[in-house]
């Protein structure tokens, strides 16, 4: 697989997914969708105006950031987009673990979150921890 396919794929996870989120909490925080009370209770919200500013700041925040730092070809990209895909997955753990709840979009964020894991240590191995290996030059005595 070629790596500007690779990085393609990333950038394009990354960024869908970064205005999905964005998205999604501004259209809840204007009120556009609602979201029940009682989906906060037994949680540390009363309403979701926090866990909606935590998934645009957070999870959106990190996976835009790594979608630009991977399209320009910043030497964090890989590292950023790795922390992003944990971000995502975590998010999704700590949703299930506090709202007791199931979504049918969990498993598909959690399956693009391993995804850009994945597509960032294919880019780590073979596109930049190959360039920072010494060379070997062997003595011929």
């Amino acid at each position: 697989m070629k790596h500007n396919v690779v990085r393609t794929v990333l950038a394009t996870l990354l960024g869908a997914v970064a205005v999905f989120d964005i998205g999604y909490s501004i259209l809840v925080l204007t009120s556009v969708i609602s979201i029940t009370p009682v989906e906060f209770q037994g949680t540390f919200f009363s309403d979701a105006t926090v866990p909606m500013l935590l998934l645009a700041i957070v999870v959106g925040g990190s996976t835009l950031l790594a979608a630009a730092t991977v399209f320009i070809r910043h030497e964090w990209s890989v590292f950023l987009a790795a922390a992003a895909g944990v971000i995502m997955i975590a998010w999704e753990v700590a949703e299930i673990a506090m709202f007791q709840q199931f979504a049918w979009l969990q498993p598909i964020f959690m399956s693009i979150g391993l995804a850009i894991i994945a597509l960032a240590a294919y880019l780590w191995t073979t596109e930049f921890r190959a360039q920072h290996l010494p060379t070997r030059h062997v003595s011929h005595a």
